[in-house]
């Protein structure tokens, strides 16, 4: 049998191409965003995919972008519209790295997989610095108090946050919620005022036409509600981009998961021991979870492989549960996270769910009185 012809050497993996532009991409935004006018050169991963992406272009007798200003604007198309082959790429043919000119959802997972070195590095030195200060204190409430805010409110009034601050369980913690939140973007203000959306707490950014105003967060539960507006002169806050994205959308389900335990007469623990994972329940045979928002699971499927979390000996079972939001996106999401992590599938220590089906089986145990 003649196998088919490989690939050249020389030729880089569509997975790499595309994750490396999501790094650069990330990295242009932030440069961007500070307000400055923008100089070049461009990021060196922006241009580093551009370079990729041609070589793919070649090999596939496909049209190429020409240019860095090329590439973002074919950032801005649906994957299924690209002339380029991007076949195990771990993208959807709907999702793109850009909208309305700003970093997606799956930008931002795609950048966290490969290359957004130092977004990851801020997430988890900030997040680092909360749990040991928190933890030499003793103070697991605070640390409680951190994540919760973060969830709850990712755009926050100044005035607010200093009196948030006062609170004993945050003002131990005074100086890394500062550090969590940058001034809110010259592009959210508008006849004096800086919108909120009241379905998520975020900021509610313009369209081009500057007279449609939309939520930021892709997963947000209601985007089309309106929030509270603050006068712009006295200053809003806006949670960094990779805690909306890694800290507050995963936290929406973390906390709504807990509400309906709770519901039902259970104790939550939340992040207990300072994030061994997100929700710990029953204190004789404890189950365990871990809770995940990623929009693309063969993506989640590629991190899980890499670490999953620890399970406590003592627990009885342990959960990586997605939220309702994917689910409801990807209504095939968990099968197709089992299929492409075989430690989640059933039988083994750890087991996918939905946040449904997790719930459900809470019930059941609570019913059977066990």
């Amino acid at each position: 049998m003649i196998e088919p012809p490989s690939d050249p050497s020389w030729l880089p993996t569509p997975q790499v191409a595309v994750a490396q532009l999501a790094s650069g991409i990330l990295k242009y935004a932030q440069q961007t965003a500070s307000g400055d006018a923008f100089r070049l050169p461009y990021p060196a991963n922006l241009q580093l995919a551009l370079d990729r992406l041609t070589l793919l272009a070649w090999h596939q007798d496909a049209p190429a972008p020409a240019s860095a200003v090329e590439l973002l604007q074919l950032a801005q198309e649906p994957f299924g519209d690209w002339k380029i082959d991007l076949t195990d790429a771990d993208v959807d043919p709907d999702e793109s790295l850009l909208i309305y000119g700003r970093p997606t959802a799956t930008c931002e997972e795609l950048g966290s997989l490969r290359g957004d070195v130092e977004g990851e590095i801020r997430e988890n030195a900030l997040l680092r610095a909360v749990m040991d200060k928190a933890r030499a204190a003793n103070a697991p409430r605070s640390y409680v108090a951190f994540r919760e805010l973060l969830i709850r409110q990712p755009a926050i009034a100044a005035i607010e946050l200093d009196a948030r601050l006062a609170n004993p369980d945050l003002a131990l913690l005074a100086n890394e919620v500062r550090q969590a939140y940058v001034e809110a973007p010259p592009e959210a203000m508008a006849d004096g005022v800086i919108r909120t959306c009241g379905g998520c707490g975020g900021l509610r950014l313009p369209l081009d036409d500057d007279r449609t105003w939309i939520c930021e967060d892709q997963f947000c539960p209601a985007p089309g509600t309106a929030g509270e507006d603050h006068p712009a002169s006295e200053g809003v806050w806006w949670l960094r981009r990779e805690l909306r994205t890694f800290i507050t959308a995963p936290g929406r389900a973390e906390l709504r998961i807990a509400d309906a335990i709770r519901k039902l007469g259970i104790p939550v623990a939340l992040w207990p021991d300072f994030d061994a994972c997100d929700i710990s329940i029953f204190e004789d045979r404890p189950w365990v979870a871990d809770i995940k928002a990623w929009r693309n699971p063969v993506r989640l499927a590629r991190r899980l492989r890499e670490r999953l979390f620890t399970v406590p000996p003592e627990a009885e079972r342990a959960y990586v549960v997605v939220g309702q939001e994917q689910v409801k996106a990807h209504p095939r999401y968990v099968a197709r996270l089992r299929q492409a992590c075989p430690q989640v599938r059933p039988g083994r220590r750890i087991v996918a769910v939905s946040e449904a089906e997790f719930i459900g089986a809470v019930k059941r145990r609570v019913e059977a009185g066990a």
